[in-house]
């Protein structure tokens, strides 16, 4: 008993096993145990989910190494129903390269890929890698996440099953083109879109486009910096929005059959001139019961603003929650003032206020705050001392102890 072999329990567990073991491993790992015995050898074909980073690559030889790793992954694999690709190296506008990409990803249309991510950190636009205008047609594709690449020319897009869409600083070639993508993911049910960009200018942004169906399964939408048409997502039940232009005249006129599954709003603005847009939004939210306005850059957002002549039905029969946030400096209490007289139903006031004065002298504050604003959780502040961010937590009480009697100016 003493000289007996030692037995390899893991390579005698079942396939499926060592398959899902394979999965929690890095690709290029899990490719790595081929040499451990020939028991193993079959089993990355079996993988059915990919993941390729080149954070690795040093030069060019490595990349050309990484390209033929990559290569072989796809072709050799069985089933794909994932595949995710982190491009960050500076070779793949070198010679041509990035049709690797559209050559890998012309593989994974032969299986039922479900989720596709594809990321980059190569920001600037003479430097994005640009992926072919055809490449988005996918009949079982669920989750598509897209950062930081160019899609020039006309774009062909048939994506019937998609329901998860995110789009951070692509390019299109046009507002045109990017209105053809939205079209073809007829069921989505989340959507986030931040800073998408234009090659062409054809017309001036607008958030007013009149052609543009209602996505009508959406759940969640994540608008930043982009000039997603607001009739887009109108049967949307939790929405965050930038606003940095004048809203189209159909969704600040009171009409109830707008946004009427709407329960969540977070609204970001900079400029005193969108605020009666904004509460002209609200007429037309008339089941909402979370609120979040974000006032940024601007401490006087509400010192002009003149209440509004018939409460929005949302704050008097549905609001439970509502979150202000402003810049720590000054503090403009009138909206909340109208929060807590017209509604009853209120149980949490908050407030967050941060420290915008090193916020002010970024040239590119508007990005870069909204970002890290709509990345934010309710415990984080854009301060670095801690003392600078304060949260106030009102019941009902706390209207009832301000008098909850007239507003005055």
């Amino acid at each position: 008993m003493e000289n007996a072999a030692p037995i390899d329990w893991i390579s005698n567990l079942p396939d499926e096993l060592l398959c899902y073991i394979l999965s929690l491993l890095p690709t290029k790992l899990a490719f790595s145990t081929t040499v451990l015995s020939k028991r193993w050898t079959p089993l990355s074909k079996l993988l059915t989910a990919l993941y390729f980073n080149d954070e690795s690559v040093k030069d060019k030889d490595a990349f050309l190494r990484f390209c033929s790793f990559v290569n072989t992954a796809t072709v050799s694999a069985e089933l794909i129903k994932t595949f995710h690709l982190n491009c960050d190296s500076s070779h793949w506008q070198l010679d041509g390269r990035s049709d690797n990409i559209n050559n890998w990803i012309q593989t994974a249309k032969r299986h039922p890929l479900e989720n596709l991510h594809l990321h980059s950190s190569i920001g600037y636009l003479n430097e994005t890698i640009t992926l072919p205008p055809t490449i988005f047609t996918f009949s079982k594709l669920v989750v598509l996440k897209v950062k930081t690449f160019c899609l020039d020319g006309d774009i062909s897009v048939d994506l019937p099953s998609l329901k998860t869409l995110h789009l951070n600083d692509v390019y299109f070639k046009n507002h045109e083109n990017f209105k053809k993508f939205i079209h073809g993911c007829p069921i989505l049910e989340d959507l986030n879109i931040t800073h998408v960009c234009y090659i062409t200018q054809d017309k001036s942004s607008t958030m007013n486009t009149g052609d543009f169906k209602s996505l009508s399964k959406l759940i969640r939408a994540n608008i930043l910096d982009s000039d997603v048409p607001v009739t887009a997502v109108y049967n949307v039940q939790i929405l965050k929005l930038w606003v940095d232009r004048k809203l189209p005249e159909q969704v600040i006129i009171p009409n109830n059959r707008r946004f009427q599954n709407l329960i969540h709003l977070e609204l970001f603005t900079i400029a005193s001139e969108y605020c009666e847009d904004l509460m002209g939004l609200l007429q037309n939210c008339p089941k909402l019961q979370s609120l979040t306005i974000a006032v940024l850059l601007d401490k006087d957002l509400f010192k002009n603003w003149k209440y509004p002549i018939t409460v929005p039905n949302c704050i008097s029969s549905h609001l439970r929650s509502c979150t202000l946030r402003f810049d720590a400096f000054e503090v403009d209490l009138r909206l909340a003032t109208y929060i807590l007289k017209y509604a009853p139903l209120l149980e949490v006031l908050k407030f967050t206020m941060f420290d915008a004065l090193q916020l002010r002298e970024n040239q590119n504050r508007r990005c870069c705050l909204g970002r890290a604003l709509l990345r934010s959780t309710p415990s984080q502040h854009w301060s670095e001392n801690p003392a600078a961010a304060t949260e106030i937590e009102s019941s009902r009480e706390m209207a009832k102890s301000s008098g909850n009697t007239c507003i005055s100016d």
